[in-house]
Parts: structure tokens; sequence; C-alpha cells
């Protein structure tokens, strides 16, 4: 055998969650639909600063069998309109994602946008036409944290128990709401963090990687505000044994203000999911503003127009009130049995829990 991968030592299963089952009212199949435009355009979003975002169209279909995520759809011309007569065709790529590659556009304030798909058997589906909220959103508040703990289950002696974990809670500042009229607010994140291989020189290419993970902090956070001047909590982060915050942690922090009803929801498909273990699930049962006037199939999802504002946030174990050592050498040099050590402590692109590359972002700082 070779040495037990050093991962294992802090996996952790975060929060507690029980099986959960969706019920399909409707078991024929459905075209799943997941798109949304904002007011920020690619150009405008690399200097958040990322690696910049074009708007995309993700399309799946459902079966008659619960808890099986859905198919991607292929073959398929997606199309953006606007009440003023102009139009973005999107191009396919791979996994039913369709994206829509021009470095300017942007959703207008005040104008009318409507998203059409039409499928390989020539049903046409659409949505309604939607609009940005017509509210003036205050500047996006400052990102901090907090020190908390939270329950989680961890593997020991080969059983799950519940442990008491140190976690930091990472919050936004809400603003001062002076526009008199409620803010509909969805957070969602992007995790990036530095993973060095411990047991090589510094100066190998190898040492050093950024990684990511499409699955961490695959959540977000919602809010209806009406007066604003409090600290809204986003997502946690284990501190004992993360890897993820030993060298340097930063995650893009993305706010849109929605209408009502795009509000609406995402709350239901959270209330939905909640306590769920499945990360990527259709949204079944939910309200739609998609119709098929060619009578095709049963549709889900909804197609949304935000006002868009976004911060990034960098995290370090150097930021706690307490020591949290890195423990990474030290796992790797753990012997279990004979052999080398796991791959991940000599070579940071082959790092377990995401991919990796040893290519610093342009925009990383240095």
């Amino acid at each position: 055998m070779k040495r037990l991968r050093f991962f294992v030592l802090f996996l952790v299963i975060a929060g507690c969650v029980e099986p959960y089952e969706f019920v399909v009212k409707d078991p024929s199949p459905s075209l799943v639909v997941e798109a949304y435009i904002s007011d920020k355009s690619y150009n405008e979003t690399l200097a958040y600063p990322s690696d910049g975002r074009y708007f995309t169209v993700k399309l799946s279909e459902t079966g008659d069998v619960t808890n099986v995520r859905p198919v991607p759809v292929a073959g398929a011309v997606v199309e953006l309109r606007s009440r003023e007569g102009e139009t973005w065709l999107y191009e396919e790529g791979n996994g039913g994602i369709y994206t829509l590659f021009d470095n300017d556009f942007k959703a207008r304030k005040g104008v009318q946008y409507q998203l059409q798909i039409t499928l390989p058997d020539e049903h046409i589906y659409e949505s309604e036409w939607e609009s940005m909220p017509d509210v003036n959103v205050p500047p996006m508040g400052d990102i901090g944290f907090k020190e908390s703990q939270k329950q989680v289950y961890v593997m020991e002696s080969n059983q799950w128990v519940l442990r008491t974990k140190q976690t930091v809670i990472a919050n936004v500042q809400v603003p001062v709401n002076t526009c008199g009229e409620e803010i509909h607010y969805r957070w969602s994140y992007a995790p990036i963090w530095i993973y060095v291989a411990p047991l090589i020189s510094q100066a190998d290419p190898a040492y050093r990687c950024w990684a990511t993970d499409p699955y961490y902090l695959d959540t977000y956070a919602l809010q209806t505000d009406r007066s604003g001047g409090y600290r809204k909590d986003l997502f946690d982060l284990l501190t004992v044994r993360n890897e993820r915050i030993f060298e340097k942690f930063s995650a893009l922090v993305t706010q849109q203000a929605m209408t009502q009803a795009y509000y609406n929801f995402w709350k239901e498909m959270k209330d939905q999911n909640e306590g769920s273990p499945l990360l990527d699930t259709p949204p079944f049962n939910l309200k739609t503003n998609f119709s098929s006037p060619t009578g095709g199939k049963k549709v889900s999802g909804y197609f949304g127009v935000t006002a868009e504002q976004a911060k990034r946030w960098y995290f370090d174990r150097t930021q706690l009130s307490y020591y949290m050592p890195n423990t990474l050498r030290a796992d790797c040099l753990v012997v279990y049995g004979p052999g080398p050590p796991a791959e991940e402590c000599t070579d940071c692109r082959a790092y377990s829990f995401g991919k990796a590359v040893n290519v610093k972002p342009s925009w990383w700082p240095q």
C-alpha cells in the first residue's frame, strides 16, 4: 500500500445533511434553462478583478427519474432579443453551454429583453420580456469576516461523527437604502486559492499552484432589503486543516439586484434544496417565465436581467485571532506503508480537491 493521501485527514462534510429526494409532480421530460444577463459586460468584469465573464445559457433535459442530473441539450439555436429590435446569437459549446461572445454587450436599464430557444425538433421556447429592476442600487459594501464555530460530520474510526469545528463567516456590508423601495439581492461566489506541494523546492515549477473547484462554495445568499446599514452573512470556511487558507484564499463575491419575481425563483430554489447534499439539481416545480408557443415540452428555469456589482475578498490563516498551523508538510511525511507520498505532495498540479494550474492569474496580487 502507498501512503494514505494526506487530504483524507481533513475530509469533512460541511453541514448536517440528510438524504433528500425531489418530488416531481409531472414526470414527463422537461427542458431546463439557466440564463441571465446583467448591466456588466465582459470587459467590465475584468476590472473586478477576474478572468472575465461572458453571458451563458445552459440547456438540459430531465426525464422521469428523481435525483438524476439532467442531460445536456445540443444543437439548439439560442437568441437574445430586445424590444428595440436588436438580436444577439449565442455560440454553442460543450455540455449544453451556449455563450454570447460579445466583449461589450450588457443590459441597459429600461430596456426589455427576451430569450428565444429553438431545439433540433424545431420546438420554440420563449421567455417573458424582462428588464432590470427599476431601483437605484447603492454601491456594494465591503467584504469582511467574523470567527465562529459550526457542527460538521467527520470520519473517525471508519464512522461519521458530529464535531464542532472552528470557522470564519464571510459577510458583506449592506449599504443604507435611500431609494425608498425594496431591493432584492442575491450574492454568489467564485473561489480560488494557492496550493503548494510541500515536499519539493520552492524553485520548482510544480511547487505553487492556483486551485479552483466549481462545487466549492456552490451556494448563494439572498436578502430583501428595506433599510440597509447592517452586515449580511454569506458563506463560511473551516479553518482547521483547511489547506485552502494556508497560503492565500480569494473569493469573487458577485452581487445581483433583481426583480421580485426573479428573486422569488431563487428563494424557492433555495428552499427546495435546503439540507440536500446534491450540488447541481434541476429546478423542479418552480415558477418559470418560459413557455412554448409551438407546444413543446414543459420548461423549468428562469431568465433574469440584473444590476450587478462584485468585489474580490482575500483571506489567509494569519488573519485569525488564534494560531492555525500549516499541516501539509507534516501530513505528507506521515508513513502509512511502503511507497512514495501522495503525488500532490510533490506536484501541486496533482491537487486532489479541484483543478490546479501553476500559472498565476494576471490579476492576482504580487
